[in-house]
């Protein structure tokens, strides 16, 4: 059975000397933990190849040694415990490394990936008399030793869940590019599994069993876990909204929840059966929730916590169990069933791949290349094409999960802010250029629209392409004097800055790529798009307004018309341009050719969800809150440009000429058969349909 380690400090001792393997994020909570533990341990060292990174760790704890890879910290002796906070693929031979220099080690989950290799370190380490201990640190969350001290109440436990949705990071503060989802699914995995068999080993006896586990195709695991004659549930998700982690225990004499984003237990225990505890127990559950949370946020901000408690508990108890040759806090049977069992997890993901179908044009037609391929628009583009039979290859910083894969695309990893390799647009006869930054301060834009761009061209130059169709924005384009509406001829915004970081950086990489192109015989069109929505899973564009809470915002009076477009309508605009070069115009605002108005779109937004309590705020009242904003922004930062909301939520008119004339042809070319329909359903060639295609642009484009 797991013990908890004594929390009460020990007797004075020569503090642990820490040296952490990574410098990211979560190897910051673990410095600033460290922190927490007074005299038991100082932070001495920290190695991590990126130099800005080691640095945020000195910024945190001046005067450590730094060091660029893990040999040579083993090698300086001054450290006695081992953090390892690296990319969970190297944690296996870095842990190996850290007890053959002869230091304890603590691993970040997940702790290894297979079993095999968590047997192994835990055999030398026990030859070697060294301590290891995994990351499994919500065993020390409030909500978990509070669940403990409450689980002989429950009687025989029945059933036992753990579950947790996430939301996969799509962006680092420390410019990094984030795993694929898949693979961030199985690096939080180890959380409510290790929950889960914790529980199971407290109340039940015996080995513990896999008895089933199902991945689905987009990023939901569902397993069974058997210890003795209780069955645990584990379900773990990508998709479920809202985020929340909990564990809840059933039994004979009633159930607790312990809710790891809230940090609070909510029990209702005796056996419930009656009437009025039936009619009760809602009241008592709710009044539990309300001042449960209410405790654990006024805790949370009067003690400043800046890292996880579990962690700074979990910590000291390993420390402890170091100087006093106790047990590690984490019980070995946890550490080895946790990396089983997300191990043939992994393996089921592996197994739940769609089934691949093959492109009309096979691998020898030049590629359309789509760079950012896997994002919201940039993905319809790709499964547009692809279903027109071309030849798509994707470039993205990251190659998607299995699942989000579109049939018929190949995919290449490629960072654009750096050096592109040869391979990238090798024999392309054409570009359409998704990739650019979608959040972030201003060297985020910088390095992922401009330097992107640039590279690109650059690229483009020496593979010979010579069509590139570049999705810019409308934001581009300033606003319009009242009477006046937006259109292709609208100039840019005079102060590319004023529309904060998105807007240049699409004003200066749309500059960039028209002026290069030119000076190297690159024909360049360039689609505009208005704000884009899905209407299949639809989020209210930011110009509507913003959600707070459970309120929403909407900003501007309900008939006003705002534009935007749909995902698929803009993605279909996009292959029909790269699929008819020669007729698309050299710049194509993007709309919707019957715009909504803003109820329409508030009205979607409350049929997603009926609890939203929406709130109109006309521009008489968001003028002045403008002004006061724009003037806080010179006080405070008063170097950097200062973003008028007024200008923001302006009021538009928008020239919907272009696009409707072009509508057509667009929809008739995203109906076309694919090659292998084409078979089928028509006896014309590919280029007769294909020149029809042309004459059908040519009427529509007549006069534009």
């Amino acid at each position: 059975m797991t013990q908890y380690g004594d929390l009460r400090v020990p007797p004075s001792r020569t503090p642990l000397r820490i040296g952490i393997l990574g410098a990211g994020q979560m190897a910051r909570q673990h410095a600033r933990a460290i922190l927490r533990l007074g005299g038991k341990a100082t932070l001495t060292a920290v190695a991590d190849p990126s130099s800005e990174a080691a640095s945020q760790m000195e910024r945190i704890q001046p005067g450590i040694a730094v060091f660029t890879a893990a040999p040579e910290l083993f090698a300086a002796q001054c450290v006695d415990v081992v953090h390892i906070c690296a990319p969970p693929d190297t944690h296996e031979h870095l842990a190996e490394e850290a007890i053959a220099t002869g230091h304890h080690v603590y691993v970040e989950k997940p702790f290894v990936e297979t079993l095999s290799a968590a047997r192994r370190i835990c055999t030398e380490a026990d030859r070697r008399q060294l301590k290891v201990c995994p990351g499994h640190q919500l065993l020390y969350e409030p909500p978990t030793r509070r669940a403990i001290d409450l689980l002989p109440a429950l009687g025989d436990l029945a059933h036992v869940e753990s579950y947790f949705s996430f939301r996969p990071a799509k962006h680092n503060q420390n410019g990094r590019v984030p795993p694929r989802d898949d693979l961030q699914l199985i690096d939080i995995m180890p959380h409510p599994l290790y929950l889960l068999l914790d529980i199971l080993e407290r109340a039940s006896d015996g080995s513990t069993r896999l008895c089933s586990v199902e991945a689905g195709p987009k990023g939901t695991v569902h397993a069974f876990i058997r210890r003795g004659e209780l069955t645990g549930s584990l379900t773990v998700t990508l998709e479920g909204r809202p985020v929340e982690s909990y564990t809840r225990l059933v039994g004979a004499n009633g159930s607790l929840q312990a809710d790891y984003v809230r940090g609070t237990v909510q029990r209702n225990i005796g056996p419930g059966v009656s009437g009025i505890d039936k009619i009760l127990s809602p009241y008592r559950l709710s009044k539990q929730l309300l001042t449960g949370t209410t405790a654990a946020l006024t805790q949370r901000l009067l003690n400043r916590q800046t890292s996880y408690p579990g962690l700074v508990a979990i910590l000291e108890s390993f420390y402890d169990a170091i100087a006093g040759a106790a047990k590690s806090p984490v019980s070995r049977t946890n550490l080895l069933d946790t990396v089983y069992i997300c191990e043939q997890v992994t393996q089921a993901l592996s197994r739940a791949r769609p089934r691949r179908i093959l492109s009309g044009f096979g691998t020898t037609e030049p590629p359309i290349v789509v760079t950012g391929g896997t994002g919201l628009l940039g993905k319809e583009i790709v499964r547009a094409l692809a279903e027109r039979g071309e030849h798509v290859r994707v470039v993205a910083r990251r190659t998607p999960p299995d699942w989000e894969r579109i049939a018929g695309a190949s995919y290449v990893s490629c960072d654009l802010s750096r050096s592109i390799g040869p391979d990238v647009l090798h024999s392309a006869k054409a570009i359409i250029h998704c990739a650019a930054e979608t959040a972030g301060r201003w060297d985020e834009h910088r390095k992922n629209s401009v330097i992107a761009a640039e590279n690109l061209v650059s690229a483009a130059i020496e593979a010979g392409v010579k069509r590139i169709v570049h999705v810019s924005s409308i934001s581009v384009l300033s606003v319009p004097r009242r009477g006046d509406a937006l259109s292709e001829s609208t100039h840019f915004e005079p102060d590319s800055r004023t529309g904060g970081p998105n807007a240049w950086g699409k004003i200066e990489s749309e500059r960039l790529i028209v002026s290069r192109s030119a000076g190297a015989g690159i024909e360049v069109r360039v689609l505009r798009p208005a704000a884009i929505i899905d209407h299949r899973r639809f989020d209210p564009p930011g110009l509507l307004g913003r959600r707070i809470g459970n309120f929403f915002v909407a900003v501007g009076a309900p008939w006003h018309r705002l534009g935007v477009v749909d995902v698929t309508f803009c993605a279909h605009t996009a292959a029909w341009a790269v699929r008819h070069f020669a007729s698309c115009p050299e710049v194509l605002n993007v709309f919707d050719p019957d715009l909504p108005a803003k109820r329409a779109l508030v009205s979607e937004l409350r049929a997603s969800n009926p609890d939203l309590t929406v709130i109109w705020m006309p521009r008489v009242v968001l003028v002045p809150l403008s002004a006061f904003a724009f003037a806080l922004q010179k006080l405070l930062r008063p170097r950097k440009p200062a973003l008028s909301l007024a200008k923001v939520f302006a009021r538009l008119d928008y020239d919907t000429t272009c696009i409707s004339r072009f509508a057509p042809a667009i929809k008739a070319d995203s109906q076309t058969p694919s090659v292998g329909e084409a078979a089928d359903t028509s006896a014309f060639t590919e280029s007769e349909r294909e020149e029809g295609q042309r004459q059908a642009v040519r009427q529509f484009a007549s006069g534009v």
